[in-house]
């Protein structure tokens, strides 16, 4: 997306500033609503106990935001992909709450299109006028010190309603193409789920703690407790975060320095072996493809070396069964995020057939699975970059949308 200071004027675009467009939604929460939201940079305002099976809130909510569908908010906490924050739109639900360290705010849609907005915030086009109002020395506990007053005061450079409608309706067909094809993808990943758990019901097998299903010289362990800064041209490491579906998303990985890298040497990992989430979302599991051996892990993940004695792939297919997940589900503790220990994680019993010509059987079993949702991921990510290339064209006025005709 183009800096707003490149972009020269527009017949029938304009300047205003949000507060113009908007009001503040600041309504505290009387009406004890416990439906409470955290804003997700993909699935928008999310609720905590929906998709993280927990609330992580505190049990007072009566400061907390309340928010009705279609309000918007801004979290101000900063991230890889995300050094401006998010602001997102409340979409699955009539109602639900937010931190009172949020902005929220209600577009007036005489004054400008909600989904025109929200799509203009998705793209990122106001990321570097949200820094520039960030005070100097604000990241304070990774949140960016974005005053009320100066959020309002951010510059949009907007079309007139009727085009505004026009490009949003162009966007809004891209987001539904997406919404269907992950709707695809997670028939499908439940179908896998499914077909792996029929496949082990079939087989004679043992239940085995996975301290045992490992290498013995590579114990399983977390990674770089505190990383540092992100050091350009220093050693990639791999965060929950980085972990997106079946893959692990390379151009997101965080540098650090290789003195820290290789006080961590051991957890450094090598193709083939498996990154297990023990942190926020835990259970996840992935298996390190060849471009990525020699990279290190965060503290939030754990690395764990598959014995030769068991079917190469197999150990990521029974840490994704069904049996394993429920242990990983059974023993997250934790109040402010979910969490499991490396004691826990070691102790996991899995379902390992005793034939290995079994283990390899359901490898390939899994893996034409894996294809075929491997097909629909890359729709997904087509559809993504073609929405990306559509939001830099028509947000600024490169490409004109026609309002009649």
């Amino acid at each position: 997306m183009r800096e707003r200071e490149h972009i020269s004027e527009v017949d029938g675009w304009g300047d205003l500033n949000l507060g113009e467009i908007s009001s503040r939604v600041s309504l505290r929460n009387s009406t004890g609503n416990r439906n409470v939201l955290t804003i997700s940079a993909r699935h928008g305002l999310v609720s905590q106990e929906e998709f993280f099976n927990r609330q992580v809130a505190s049990e007072d909510l009566s400061q907390y935001f309340l928010l009705d569908r279609g309000d918007f908010a801004y979290n101000k906490s900063y991230s890889a992909g995300y050094s401006a924050g998010v602001v997102r739109r409340l979409d699955r639900y009539d109602a639900g709450v937010v931190s009172p360290l949020y902005i929220c705010f209600r577009v007036d849609s005489e004054k400008a299109d909600p989904d025109f907005i929200s799509h203009y915030f998705e793209s990122g086009i106001l990321n570097d006028a949200i820094l520039s109002i960030a005070k100097e020395g604000a990241r304070n506990h990774g949140l960016l010190n974005v005053k009320v007053g100066d959020f309002f005061s951010l510059n949009l450079y907007l079309p007139g309603l009727g085009e505004q409608r026009r490009i949003a309706s162009v966007l809004n067909s891209i987001d539904r193409q997406i919404l269907g094809a992950r709707g695809t993808l997670t028939k499908q990943e439940y179908a896998s789920v499914e077909l792996l758990s029929g496949a082990l019901s079939q087989v004679s097998r043992s239940g085995i703690p996975l301290r045992s299903c490992v290498r013995p010289d590579v114990p399983i362990g977390y990674g770089i407790v505190q990383a540092g800064p992100h050091v350009d041209g220093g050693v990639p490491y791999i965060r929950t975060g980085d972990m997106s579906g079946d893959r692990i998303d390379v151009g997101s990985l965080l540098r650090t320095a290789p003195e820290i890298s290789e006080s961590y040497a051991r957890t450094k990992v090598v193709f083939g072996d498996l990154v297990v989430t023990i942190r926020a979302t835990v259970g996840k599991v992935l298996s390190v493809p060849q471009e990525l051996e020699g990279v290190n892990l965060t503290r939030g993940t754990a690395r764990v070396a598959p014995s030769e004695k068991l079917a190469p792939g197999y150990l990521l297919w029974a840490l994704r069964s069904r049996e394993a997940q429920s242990q990983f589900s059974a023993s997250v503790k934790g109040t402010t995020f979910s969490e499991i220990t490396l004691d826990q994680l070691r102790n996991l019993v899995v379902p390992i057939p005793d034939r290995r010509a079994d283990q390899e059987r359901i490898v390939r079993l899994m893996e034409a699975s894996t294809r075929r949702s491997a097909t629909e991921q890359a729709v997904i990510r087509k559809l993504q970059s073609l929405k990306r290339a559509l939001m830099d064209d028509l947000l600024t006025g490169r490409v004109r949308v026609p309002v009649s005709g």
